[in-house]
């Protein structure tokens, strides 16, 4: 009788459920793969309402997360519940998407448990551990850990490979991402979902999202403040900004932002609404990694607000700007699409460099491959 191999997934944060949940979804209809969920509760609030739009059931829950809890108390207790998760699942392989703190706590058990690791979205690097943070420390300590590195790009493979990764545990696969947004829109293009909007009138609008801890303080009263004068000089557009639940960020939004005629503070939404936001934007103002991956799929020009990115192949491709902070550069590139049409269609039509469409397959058939072999531990990295 051929042996069922257990594959653990690990995840805390809403884009790590939605990048993992095609891979699950594949495994799932591999009779010698049974997958497993935990769920961290890392990001309990924007993570619950997903599950049931990616029809997944978590076979394990935590309770990590406390108000106004650091990052050292939130490992703690990441540390503390893990493990007995690990034990009781007893799976042959642990898998993990991106660089969250669930991510590494998940990494960091299951090297102490003598268990192989499968790393998806492998290689992402600034080299600068300041931006992003903490998610470049994070990701460069995953990848040491790791035994199998699932690449999105051929040039996340080479950042693994100048890292002295082993070549033959590197696999280019795409990401995701791409998976996920080409499913959704295909899904949900036909639904109108304007009604949910408190906006009237049918303007353009920009899509805004910001959220990232480095951002916080000075970096972001800066981003908040051009984009209150770009609004301000853009009567003719709308700007639409879902609300972080980190109070750091949401609470000083809603003061610099919240006054302004045409921007409307919105609730974070389900993952189909946004889509169809993304799909339907003029443009999208983010600091996000995952929208870098996405919106190029849909034809939507992005301006990221950072100083760096660890996407730059979407900078190369021409689906990406790279505007970093300060009040010019940023009130630059925003102007720049509107006044400059031939810009605005080449960015458009600019190649998404991501995936296209079928990593979360490429990932299953490596994965089935590598538990068949039946290797014997101790798994060397």
């Amino acid at each position: 009788m051929r042996k069922v191999h257990k594959a653990l997934f690990c995840c805390g944060s809403r884009p790590e459920l939605i990048k993992i949940s095609p891979i699950y979804h594949h495994l799932k209809t591999i009779a010698e793969i049974a997958p497993f969920l935990c769920i961290t509760g890392q990001q309990k609030d924007l993570l619950t309402p997903h599950l049931e739009n990616l029809e997944i059931t978590p076979d394990f829950q935590l309770d990590v997360m406390r108000k106004g809890q650091s990052l050292d108390q939130l490992m703690e207790r990441l540390f503390v519940q893990l493990p007995d998760i690990f034990d009781e699942c007893q799976p042959d392989i642990v898998i993990i998407q991106g660089d969250t703190a669930s991510a590494l706590a998940s990494a960091v058990i299951a090297h102490k448990k003598n268990l192989p690791i499968a790393h998806i979205e492998a290689g992402l690097r600034t080299y600068d551990k300041s931006s992003p943070f903490p998610e470049e420390i994070y990701r460069q300590n995953i990848s040491a850990l790791t035994k199998w590195h699932f690449c999105p790009t051929e040039m996340t493979r080479e950042n693994l490979l100048r890292e002295n990764v082993t070549e033959d545990h590197i696999f280019v696969t795409g990401n995701t991402s791409v998976d996920m947004i080409l499913a959704t829109y295909q899904k949900t293009k036909s639904i109108d979902y304007s009604i949910s909007l408190p906006r009237k009138g049918t303007n353009p609008y920009f899509l805004i999202t910001l959220h990232r801890r480095e951002s916080q303080g000075a970096p972001l009263i800066r981003i908040a403040n051009s984009l209150l004068d770009f609004a301000k000089s853009r009567p003719e557009f709308d700007f639409i900004l879902p609300l972080h639940p980190n109070p750091a960020t949401s609470h000083m939004i809603k003061h610099l932002l919240g006054a302004q005629k045409n921007i409307y503070l919105i609730t974070p939404l389900p993952y189909p609404q946004f889509v169809h936001l993304m799909a339907n934007a003029f443009a999208i103002i983010t600091d996000s990694g995952g929208i870098q991956e996405e919106a190029p799929s849909l034809n939507t020009p992005v301006i990221v607000v950072r100083n760096t990115t660890e996407r730059t192949e979407g900078i190369e491709s021409g689906c990406l700007r790279l505007a970093g902070t300060s009040k010019d550069s940023i009130l630059y590139e925003l102007n720049l699409l509107i006044d400059d049409k031939t810009h605005y269609k080449k960015m458009q039509q600019a190649p998404n460099p991501f995936g296209d469409g079928r990593a979360a397959s490429r990932i299953a058939a490596h994965l089935k491959n590598i538990l068949e072999r039946n290797l014997e531990p101790p798994w060397k990295i």
